[in-house]
Order: C-alpha cells, then sequence, then structure tokens
C-alpha cells in the first residue's frame, strides 16, 4: 500500500486503542456520563471506532512482524 510501518506507529497506535477501550469502559460503566439524547450515539460510535482501529492495529502489527 504504499505506507512504511515502524515500531513507534504501532506503539502509538496501541496506546491510543488503549485509551479508546478505557473511554469507552467508563462510559459504558457510567463514570462518563453524557446527558441529552446524544448519550447512546457517541457510546455507539466510539465502540465503532474502537472496532476499526483495533482491526487496523492488528492488520499493521502482523504485516509489521511478517505474518501477513
Amino acid at each position: 500500500m504504499g505506507i512504511d510501518i515502524t515500531r513507534y506507529f504501532l506503539v502509538f497506535g496501541g496506546a491510543a486503542v488503549l485509551v479508546l477501550l478505557a473511554f469507552q469502559v467508563l462510559q459504558g460503566k457510567r463514570k462518563i456520563t453524557f446527558k441529552g439524547k446524544l448519550h447512546m450515539k457517541v457510546h455507539r460510535g466510539v465502540a465503532y471506532a474502537l472496532v476499526a482501529l483495533s482491526i487496523l492495529h492488528a492488520l499493521a502489527a502482523m504485516a509489521f512482524l511478517g505474518f501477513i
């Protein structure tokens, strides 16, 4: 694809996914609350973003390590 993957991309990508995961868990446990009608839309949007970033991160890690 023309993208040069380095170990720093994997480290920063993993940290970003971890932050999103922590945010999603806190939001699901209602430690972080959103008031109004957008609460579930925001929660669902963050969940889909987390899934997409997790898949992208896993694919990048597998490509870096030579599995694919």
